[in-house]
């Protein structure tokens, strides 16, 4: 499966150190969350920033200079970033890269941004920003002009959560040198903060700041702004708390095995998910001979399934590292190309063997029909899939890359179906409630909207609707719905 998440967003204050280092760990840690582009912005005396697209490079290489460039200050922000609003345009990945700079007739800042905006257009109409550019340029210039009318930090986030509908975790810089972070009413995509030795740090994932040996505190509530000036940090309570509705696909696919959420490291959560198919699918798993899995989200999965079924599990599917290019950004050929050489298959393994392949999720089926096939060209005599996140059934409004129906191999065909289509002997998925259970997290704390078809914010609950009457009356979507 291939898919891009919006991004990664890390920020640190240290009261007598250059910060930048602290900036290209915590993003390195976290580069899983967006390829496309990274960013780096400091204070000193003065906003400084700049961005390049691509992956974060070494710092040193033999022979060359850096192409990192190492900004001065003791207080910084970050990001890494795929494109989930704005244009896939050379032009545009360069201008919508993040941090970005808003700049208004009296005060300025720096953003790095996590999640997508559902009422985009409104918000661009309403600052005066091009419609072209991604949501975080109408994010930023809103907060400006917010803090202009309010003359205060808290009153212009607040101001802004009352408007604004979507998923968004951010860190930022004023003018002045505040650092602060903050995330949407609901929670909907991770934000954690960590303190050791005078150093505030805030980061996606809390990788970003155990690659940096800062000590982890604790998530960010949903609605919670935190201030970091002149060396003190303070809470507020910016807007009241909507129930909380935390990606569930982030236990499932997109955070690192070795990050926590809400007690459990995601790993765990990976395993108990291997281990509750294993369980509900006893007569399916009593077929198989051996347990494989896709690399590398869905290798603690698969570890638990092997553990409750006591199948063998070979590791007879292994990605090849360094072939970095993503699926989603290639068409046709070349597309098929990439999904063949990211993946090895030791076919000797599993000639002449029904087996268990274990993966985290199906969303569009391109990349696991060609994996079928290339299964039983090894010689695989049968082919059940076990896949520990439930069916995908809808888009995603807040940050992942799958916004229509129609791209949507879950939303047009059951089980049945789909096992046909993608070459399978049988496709057997996790149920939502034990899915939830296995989280440690009540359905009253998880968006499930892409499972469930009903989202926490009311303009994306809307919309969603909207485009289903529109399907059931034979019309089509025309690319995003909330653009």
């Amino acid at each position: 499966m291939e898919l891009r998440e919006k991004c990664g967003v890390f920020g640190i204050y240290s009261p007598d150190e250059q910060i930048f280092p602290y900036l290209y760990w915590g993003m390195l840690a976290q580069n899983h969350r967006g390829h496309q582009s990274h960013g780096f912005a400091t204070y000193n005396n003065g906003l400084e920033f700049y961005t390049e697209l691509g992956l974060i490079p070494p710092i040193k290489e033999p022979g060359k200079e850096s192409r990192v460039k190492q900004l001065p200050g003791n207080i910084g922000i970050a990001n890494v970033r795929y494109t989930t609003s704005g244009s896939n345009e050379y032009a545009a990945l360069c201008y919508d890269a993040m941090p970005i700079l808003s700049v208004g007739e009296s005060r300025s800042l720096v953003l790095s941004f996590n999640g997508n905006i559902v009422n985009v257009r409104e918000l661009q109409e309403k600052v005066g920003v091009n419609k072209d550019t991604s949501d975080s340029h109408a994010l930023a210039a809103l907060i400006v002009k917010k803090l202009e009318e309010t003359g205060s930090l808290p009153k212009a986030v607040t101001e802004l959560m009352q408007v604004v509908d979507g998923a968004y975790s951010i860190t930022s810089i004023l003018d002045d040198g505040t650092l602060f972070a903050f995330k949407d009413p609901w929670g909907i995509k991770p934000l954690c903060y960590g303190f050791s030795d005078g150093k505030y740090a805030f980061s996606s994932e809390s990788t970003g700041l155990a690659i940096n040996g800062i000590e982890w505190q604790r998530e960010l509530r949903p609605g919670e702004l935190l201030v970091v000036k002149d060396g003190m940090m303070s809470q507020v309570q910016a807007f009241p708390s909507k129930e909380q509705a935390f990606c569930a696909f982030e236990y499932a696919y997109f955070s690192r095995p070795d990050s926590r959420f809400n007690g459990k490291y995601v790993y765990e959560v990976r395993r108990d998910l291997g281990a509750a198919l294993a369980r509900i699918y006893k007569d399916k798993v009593d077929r198989c001979d051996v347990v494989v899995c896709l690399p590398e989200s869905a290798n603690d999965a698969a570890y638990g399934f092997h553990e409750a079924s006591g199948l063998r599990w070979e590791m007879a599917l292994r990605r090849h590292r360094y072939v970095s290019q993503r699926a989603f950004i290639t068409d046709g050929v070349d597309r098929q190309s990439v999904i063949y050489r990211k993946l090895n298959i030791l076919a000797p393994k599993i000639v002449g063997k029904r087996i268990a392949v274990v993966d985290d999720s199906i969303v569009r089926g391109d990349t696991m029909r060609g994996n079928i096939k290339r299964l039983r060209d090894a010689g695989a005599r049968e082919v059940h899939l076990f896949i520990s996140y439930p069916k995908i059934i809808g888009p995603c409004f807040y940050g992942i890359d799958m916004s229509t129906y129609s791209e949507l191999i879950g939303a047009r065909m059951n089980s049945e179906e789909m096992a046909e289509e993608l070459g399978a002997d049988s496709v057997n998925y996790m149920p939502i409630d034990e899915y939830i259970k296995e989280t440690g997290m009540r359905r009253d704390q998880l968006c499930i909207g892409c499972i469930s078809n009903k989202y926490p914010t009311p303009t994306a609950d809307n919309i969603a609707s909207d485009i289903r009457e529109e399907l059931a009356k034979g019309g089509e979507e025309k690319g995003r719905a909330y653009e």
